[in-house]
């Protein structure tokens, strides 16, 4: 400890965080403590809102793992087990993806795909951009590496539900080295544009960036429907890499499994594939027994994840039949599991949302918790569309109570 009490030396300076509560989080954390009741309208762990399914799946797959001997065996794969690469390649096949299993990579989480993906594609102080709105997670991700995440803006739909790029937000230069899409994105539930999507190509072609596309909640819209992946028309390039998961494509985040695809002109994929061959047997992080649950689970996918869509799409229209002429509207969008609501009257987000856990125990999330910036005359907050229904309308009514008191 230095005279002054501090440790400031002792720290890296991307490990420098503000650990100071926000004044939200504080409340809620004196609230519980209290012993007062929270509504939760922000929680986005399908493990904790009633979903059964996958999880009873899960536990019969270790079971069933515990009678098998091969597991007495550890033989590592950087790359993860071949079956288990051939049922990811199976299964975004059924979604219209043709991989091999030899383009994908196991991780332990999405974010340790992000890790490796940083760690192939930039030195320290390069920049990846990334979409914002969008989730806070990639600062910190690529701050870990080393590498700075450069904002570009996603343009409010004027009709419909997708949000498009302003390609002049985009702060390209010699230290970019990838552009990142969420599709679809959290939390406005919009899907690239192909327009947009096509323009991404072209940039990163002519100056030598690579695309990362999240699709961890592809086939959570309507009916499952989706546009086409990233990964469709790769091979013209650039070098992409495509990114998913156990946790949102099963309902399954202790599962702890991720995979990433690797698309792209042959040459950049093959040297791309065979860096992150090596990049992965440094850590070996993936575990070879929950690895060997994959592809029973996956090929109950449809069944495991079908009460959570439908817990979605009655939540949402819950929020479709708010009143036109109400304080509270929410906007249109394809896909997620989450809702981007607009509360009409010119007041401040987080204030909203400390008086609405303060008048009546319900948790919503500021908008600017995703660099959303409150709309003119309007207050921005995101919910979770996971709550049983009966918890969700309680919430969303105590809302909109609250939003007309306070118009």
């Amino acid at each position: 400890m230095l005279p002054d009490g501090t440790f400031a030396r002792v720290f890296a300076r991307r490990a420098g965080w503000d650990l100071t509560p926000s004044p939200l989080a504080a409340r809620l954390e004196e609230r519980r403590k209290r012993g007062l009741p929270v509504l939760d309208l922000s929680e986005s762990n399908p493990t904790r809102v009633g979903l059964d399914a996958p999880g009873a799946a899960l536990a019969q797959a270790l079971a069933a793992l515990a009678r098998d001997p091969a597991v007495r065996r550890y033989e590592p794969e950087p790359h993860g087990p071949a079956p288990v690469r051939e049922a990811i390649a199976a299964h975004l096949a059924a979604a219209g993806a043709c991989v091999a299993p030899e383009q994908v990579v196991l991780t332990a989480g999405t974010s340790e795909a992000y890790a490796h993906l940083f760690r192939l594609l930039g030195d320290p102080g390069a920049r990846v951009h990334v979409p914002s709105p969008g989730y806070p997670l990639f600062e910190h991700l690529a701050a870990l590496e080393g590498l700075e995440a450069s904002p570009y803006r996603l343009v409010p739909p004027a009709r419909g539900a997708r949000w498009r790029i302003d390609f002049a937000s985009l702060r390209l230069g010699p230290a970019s080295r990838a552009l990142l899409v969420i599709h679809p994105h959290n939390p406005t539930g919009s899907f690239v544009d192909p327009e947009d999507l096509a323009q991404l190509r072209v940039l990163g072609r002519e100056r030598g960036l690579a695309l990362i596309s999240d699709e961890v909640f592809s086939g959570t819209g309507a009916g499952g429907a989706a546009p086409p992946s990233a990964l469709a028309g790769a091979e013209a390039g650039p070098l992409d890499f495509v990114l998913s998961g156990a946790s949102k494509a099963l309902a399954l985040p202790q599962l702890k499994l991720a995979w990433l695809v690797v698309a792209g002109p042959a040459a950049a994929r093959e040297e791309a594939l065979a860096r992150l061959e090596f990049v992965a047997d440094a850590y070996l992080s993936v575990s070879p027994l929950l690895a060997r649950a994959l592809p029973g689970l996956l090929a109950q996918r449809d069944v495991l994840v079908a009460p959570l869509c439908e817990r979605v799409a009655t939540n949402r229209a819950r929020l479709a039949a708010l009143p036109a002429a109400g304080p509270l509207s929410a906007l249109p969008a394809e896909a997620g599991w989450a809702a981007l609501l607009r509360v009409h009257g010119p007041r401040d987000a987080e204030a909203l949302a400390l008086g609405l856990l303060e008048r009546a125990g319900v948790l919503v999330q500021p908008g600017f918790l995703f660099d959303l910036e409150d709309a003119p005359g309007a207050a921005q907050l995101v919910v979770s569309l996971l709550p049983e229904p009966g918890p969700f309308a309680r919430g969303l009514d105590a809302l909109v109570a609250c939003a007309a008191a306070l118009a």
